[in-house]
């Protein structure tokens, strides 16, 4: 439902474990993300990146949707429309701690990555 409302198709789990889970999300050129994220090139904003993190830490992991802090965010290039992604994200439960990666679906390119603390 939340990627939906984004033009998004439902992510495709890749593989998932215990506190873990790697998912392939696909970013057509309709996505609402680009609506006036910048007029002469569309990206996905860093914002809407960790907001599809949180609402995959919710879905795999019982997680709140809030995030406590963050301790290391890196956007090191731009998601384009038409993208295949692969979200990589671990819990560690005891610390509260995700630790997530945006990268291609051929793992060839990183575009985000890092830490933040979430509510359990």
């Amino acid at each position: 439902m939340y990627l939906e409302k984004h033009g998004i198709p439902e992510e495709k789990i890749i593989n998932q474990a215990e506190n873990e889970v790697l998912l392939e999300v696909f970013i057509p050129d309709t996505c609402d993300f680009f609506d006036g994220h910048f007029p002469e090139i569309h990206l996905v904003p860093a914002v809407a990146q960790i907001d599809m993190a949180m609402h995959f830490c919710k879905k795999y992991f019982g997680t709140e949707c809030a995030m406590v802090s963050a301790k290391r965010l890196k956007f090191t290039s731009p998601v384009k429309p038409n993208s295949s992604l692969h979200f990589s994200l671990k819990f560690n439960p005891e610390k509260s701690m995700v630790t997530y990666k945006l990268t291609s679906s051929d793992g060839a390119k990183g575009y985000s990555n890092g830490n933040f603390a979430v509510n359990k």
